[in-house]
């Protein structure tokens, strides 16, 4: 599924309540055609039921892999497009065979489609119209004979999709369930391109063609995709030709000769520039907007990098026939890892400067590590999605330790653990692989995604480099063009390892939840104890058995102990040589768990100094709070501040307790740092450290001097800082800024404004709001209502009609942003409102008091119309 840009990643997007699941299901209505005359026997008869909304109840019913009547075996689309109505025309000749019983009625997903034509292709070419009902959902078609499984149909249908007319829905993960979607489609918004493009997962495609929309089927395909002879075209598979019509249109024909799930069938039509890469004999391409196609280089220049290095990882050669990227505006989500053609939301689009301060190779990988898991072996229901995401994800880390190393790497997946730990802390708490749910899209989460790929880093050490990729070999090479479930890939790592684990499998895929270790040291002149407990909630009623190392650090060296956890509670015992300076159980930090200890201060700084990423990063967070009670403790956070490895130092800066013993000298490395530093990211978080000594303008020069920084991450901490020492320059600087349209940058200049700029910047919020892109728009909102608190009734009145109209037409998690900014606003002047009421009851002057009262009114004006503003957001 889409790599989903949720609030943890790339940018902030509130998370969003469980929704009720709704189940559309129609009448249940008997025609009978028999009476029809012989006139009428010829004919297609559409039958069209009226659909009735129920809801399930609480106790969701168990979600099973679709039940397979037929096969879909083959897929040919003709399309054309009206851009006015916003409409696919379509002609779609399906090849299906029963799965294994005898089949005499057809259903195909089909979604508010006007249908002109339902046939049987005959062997001789000719047609014979059939018989079908439509409910608007589904098309249940009525068959002339009893098919077995050795026969193959071939059904034709003329129709036209409406995505556009039909009630659509969305979620957390995919914004909206059309299918199909009309950028811009008469040009009449010049700051958007006019594009067509597809989102396909879950089961959306049957919004612009008849399927059988399960992950579990497999089909061939062809289309032809008529356009505009302006624009380009991109599908899956390879473009076998084009032809210019005669109307002055061109016809593009694209072949996919390899199955795939009905699910990642992708179409995408716009005005592109396509950067032409290679890897091996295969075309790899990038698609682009044409401002950012000097960029696009280097934006995916690493594609085939990674398609080398997953290929000969793996042992199984990248699958399809060619790759291709493609990036479009207004996307649902995050990246679509469409067979052979991944689609990819627009913030990957960036500029030289902006990609100093970020890549999305995360991205870029996890699309890809998609062609094998999740195109190549699907899923073959969405209960087992983590076998689609829980694998990108970790290719992710894959990718990281390859080329950036193993640190890095761990830095990223840390992040991930962090993210997971905080969606239980939210109250979700689900088996890994989950039969019961409200809604298919609510398996994208932070389980199907991050803990999955904790957990198959954790596999991976438990089994061995060797055993693991040879098990994901096997796993490919026996599921190829398959749909399966989790016990394909159990039963893959028994064979090769020779071990039963279902253990592993029952306690971490089935199960929910992790473990909770408290785990006491004890240290003697000749042995070592380590009492692990595990302190799981009681609701989950497990006890884990958990394969861990124990390190042992000394004076003579590190020594790795293997063991495993099985009890409740357990003592392990070590004979031990030297000088011991620290314990630490799971030094790599790969078992998936919480974990209390009882360590020193000194075992502390002994972990920082020589542990791996994760154990560095939990001993930073420790001292970092003892430091200002501990010398050494702050001392070893210092000496971060020179690590070989960036992310050291930017924890180092950011940690650091700047005292009155220790002011100078640490100030001046961190301005070294803020200057200086290879890294931007370093940078930054050095300018952001000295803007807490702005006001005494030992550091103006500093902030001055980093607004020209090569990095947009950089610029705008060192803005917002200046704002701090120097609030009318860090003014003059901010209108440099305000034509930029980068994201760190013009929320920089946002900030300053919100709390600097006077009313004759209003009207740049008013512009800047209505032009921005979603995410930008977000912010604003945020900004924008924090300016209003500074200003006038009128200028209020008309900030809050500004926010209130845009966010009445957002995304739905951007109106969530303008809903919060203006119960923001309502608080803020409620609290002036108080203020004055308590003013104006220590005034003596009339005249004061008069002053203070029109100000109350005006208050409880802007209050009112706030307050309407939410009403009509649908948020009181």
């Amino acid at each position: 599924m889409p790599f989903i840009c949720w609030h943890y990643r790339y940018f902030s997007v509130p998370s969003y309540p469980m929704k009720n699941f709704h189940l559309l299901l129609p009448l249940l209505v008997i025609m009978l055609f028999s009476c029809r005359t012989s006139r009428d026997a010829g004919k297609s008869q559409t039958i069209y039921l009226k659909p009735v909304e129920i809801t399930v109840p609480s106790e969701n019913p168990y979600r099973a892999s679709a039940t397979k009547k037929f096969d879909l075996i083959h897929t040919r689309l003709e399309v054309r497009f009206d851009y006015e109505k916003q409409r696919l025309h379509g002609k779609a000749t399906l090849t299906l065979r029963p799965h294994f019983y005898p089949q005499s009625v057809l259903e195909l997903d089909a979604k508010n489609f006007d249908l002109h034509e339902v046939s049987l292709m005959l062997p001789d070419g000719s047609k014979q119209p059939l018989r079908y009902t439509y409910d608007s959902l589904q098309i249940s078609i009525q068959l002339p004979v009893a098919y077995h499984r050795t026969q193959e149909l071939k059904v034709f249908i003329d129709y036209t999709a409406k995505p556009e007319e039909r009630k659509t829905g969305g979620s957390a993960a995919i914004g909206s369930d059309k299918g199909l979607f009309f950028i811009n489609p008469l040009g009449t918004d010049t700051t958007k391109p006019i594009q067509i493009w597809t989102q396909g997962e879950t089961e959306h495609n049957s919004c612009w063609f008849p399927t059988l929309d399960k992950p579990n089927q497999k089909t061939t395909q062809e289309i032809f995709i008529t356009r505009n002879k302006k624009f380009i075209s991109l599908s899956n598979g390879i473009l076998v030709w084009s032809k210019e019509n005669a109307d002055g249109t061109v016809t593009d024909y694209w072949r996919m000769s390899l199955p795939h799930a009905p699910y990642l069938v992708m179409m995408a039509v716009g005005d592109y520039a396509v950067y032409r890469d290679r890897w091996r004999d295969l075309d790899v391409t990038y698609y682009t907007e044409r401002r950012y196609a000097p960029y696009a280089r280097q934006i995916f220049g690493n594609t085939p990098e990674m398609m080398e290095f997953f290929s000969q990882k793996l042992g199984v050669d990248y699958p399809w026939a060619k790759y291709a990227q493609i990036v479009v505006r207004d996307y649902v989500s995050g990246a679509m890892e469409n067979t052979s053609a991944t689609v990819h939301g627009e913030f990957l689009q960036r500029n030289s400067r902006e990609l100093l301060d970020e890549t999305n190779e995360d991205i870029i990988a996890h699309e890809l590590f998609h062609q094998w898991f999740g195109n190549l072996v699907t899923c073959e229901s969405w209960s087992n999605l983590p076998l689609n995401e829980s694998f990108a994800t970790y290719g992710e880390y894959l990718w990281n330790e390859y080329k950036y190393g193993r640190e890095y790497a761990d830095y990223k997946q840390h992040q991930q653990y962090y993210d997971y730990l905080f969606e239980t802390q939210q109250g979700k708490n689900v088996d890994l692989i989950r039969f019961y749910y409200d809604e298919k899209e609510d398996m994208f989460d932070r389980h199907s995604y991050e803990k999955g790929g904790l957990l198959l880093h954790y596999l991976r050490h438990i089994v061995g480099d060797d055993a693991f990729f040879r098990s994901l070999e096997l796993y490919l090479r026996n599921n190829s063009f398959k749909a399966v479930e989790i016990h394909h890939l159990r039963l893959a790592f028994e064979e090769v390892t020779g071990e039963d684990l279902n253990w592993f499998f029952n306690q971490w895929f089935f199960a929910k939840g992790h473990p909770v270790l408290d785990i006491r040291y004890r240290i003697t002149t000749d042995s070592a104890y380590v009492n692990i407990a595990q302190k799981n909630s009681v609701e989950e009623k497990l006890v884990y058995r958990l394969p861990l190392q124990i390190a042992i650090y000394s004076d003579t060296g590190m020594q790795l102990h293997e063991v495993v956890l099985h009890k409740p509670e357990q003592t392990f015992s070590f004979p031990v040589s030297g000088t011991v300076s620290l314990v630490d159980v799971d030094p790599g930090r790969v078992v998936l768990c919480e974990r209390t200890e009882n360590k020193t201060p000194q075992q502390y700084i002994v972990q920082l100094e020589r542990g791996t990423y994760k154990a560095k990063a939990e001993a930073i967070d420790t001292l970092s709070m003892l430091q200002k009670s501990n010398r050494a403790a702050r001392d070893a956070i210092a000496r971060l501040l020179h690590a070989p490895f960036f992310k050291y130092r930017e924890m180092a800066v950011e940690k650091i307790h700047i005292s009155k013993d220790n002011n100078d000298t640490l100030l001046q490395v961190i301005r070294e740092l803020a200057l200086r530093d290879p890294k931007s990211a370093v940078r930054a978080v050095a300018v952001t450290k000295l803007s807490k000594f702005a006001l005494t303008g030992r550091y103006t020069d500093v902030f001055e001097q980093a607004l020209g920084d090569s990095s947009y991450q950089v610029a705008a901490e060192a803005l917002k800082a200046l704002a701090k020492a120097e609030p009318a320059r860090a003014l003059l600087y901010a209108e440099r800024f305000e034509k930029d349209e980068n994201l760190q940058i013009s929320n920089a200049v946002a900030d300053v404004y919100s709390r600097e700029a006077g009313k004759e910047k209003q009207q740049y919020f008013e512009d800047q709001i209505v032009m921005a892109k979603p995410i930008r728009k977000y912010y604003l909102f945020y900004h924008y209502a924090n300016f209003l608190t500074r200003m006038e009734k009128n200028e209020m009145l008309t900030g809050i009609n500004t926010i209130a109209r845009e966010g009445a037409i957002a995304k739905e998690w951007v109106k969530q942003a303008a809903e919060g900014a203006l119960r923001r606003f309502v608080s803020a002047i409620d609290d002036k409102k108080k203020q004055a009421h308590s003013n104006m009851s220590k005034e003596d002057s009339i005249t004061a008091r008069l002053t203070y009262q029109q100000l109350i009114a005006d208050y409880d004006t802007v209050i009112a119309a706030a307050k309407d503003a939410l009403q009509r957001l649908g948020n009181p």
